[in-house]
């Protein structure tokens, strides 16, 4: 039962850190915003590393951290973009697309198997993306969202291919780190004025990241990744609840069955795994 709170109290945070970003003015400078958050972070994460390492030294796959610092300072700043301009529910629900482009990377680039279940689950919930968003023309905003979702699969490929070879503090650290070389120079060409309430907002995102993660790591140590599952997508939930109650935002009966679609497509690849551990805890 910890790990499943542990991951549904690491959802709220981002569900809540995605409302403190809706609730700013639509032309707030997002890379400045993005700057703060991984500043911030990046911050609060040194004494942990420092005391892991006994010292700061370049980590030996700066490489791979480079690259994901240019995905993490590009795909956050066009994310945020993408939440300021459509409904919570909306943005959330496109960028939980990003699992799916994730089994697709997975199969192309690791040689993992997807299989049949996994498919089926994957064409499930892109119905129920597309019954949350529905998108009637082209719209910017939702391509954002999707390159977003794009950006976060290949970080997470890459997380995925690296996950073994170094302390996940370790590549928390210098991801964030390295993502400075990239954010100070595209937030001084946004050329924004310092702004107060994103700079509070960013370090808000900075604390909700780092618990997030903190929260998502240990429940992952102490549970089986088919057991989360469900619980992942109820990020989805919160961001349908926050905006239809905060922000007066629709929460129509199509909008719910395609949110019941996506968690039922989260459950799907795990069920057999479920069913059989359910049946010996009740044995």
């Amino acid at each position: 039962m910890q790990p499943l709170l542990m991951i549904l109290a690491a959802q709220l945070l981002i569900a809540s850190g995605n409302l403190l970003v809706k609730l700013l003015e639509n032309d707030a400078p997002v890379f400045q915003l993005v700057l703060y958050r991984q500043l911030f972070a990046t911050l609060l994460v040194l004494p942990f590393v420092w005391r892991l390492q006994g010292n700061l030294k370049l980590s030996p796959y700066y490489k791979v951290h480079l690259a994901r610092a240019l995905l993490i300072g590009l795909g956050n700043a066009i994310f945020m973009l993408a939440i300021l301009h459509l409904p919570l529910a909306t943005v959330t629900a496109v960028i939980y697309t990003s699992p799916l482009l994730l089994l697709v990377l997975s199969a192309l680039f690791l040689h993992e198997r997807i299989g049949y279940r996994r498919s089926v689950a994957g064409i499930i919930g892109f119905i129920g993306i597309l019954l949350i968003s529905q998108p009637t023309e082209f719209n910017l905003y939702i391509g954002l969202a999707f390159f977003g979702a794009m950006t976060s699969a290949l970080n997470s490929l890459i997380l995925k291919a690296y996950s073994t070879q170094e302390h996940p503090f370790s590549m928390l650290f210098w991801s964030n780190a390295f993502a400075m070389i990239f954010l100070i120079p595209a937030t001084l060409y946004e050329g924004a004025d310092f702004s107060l309430p994103v700079a509070q907002v960013g370090l808000t995102l900075g604390l909700f990241y780092i618990g997030m993660t903190y929260l998502i790591i240990h429940a992952y140590r102490r549970a089986d990744a088919s057991q989360m599952a469900p619980v992942e997508y109820t990020g989805l939930i919160f961001a349908a609840l926050f905006g239809w109650w905060i922000l007066d935002e629709e929460l129509s009966l199509v909008m719910l069955i395609g949110i019941g679609l996506v968690i039922f497509s989260s459950i799907l690849p795990s069920y057999s795994e479920l069913k059989a551990k359910w049946k010996s805890r009740r044995s």
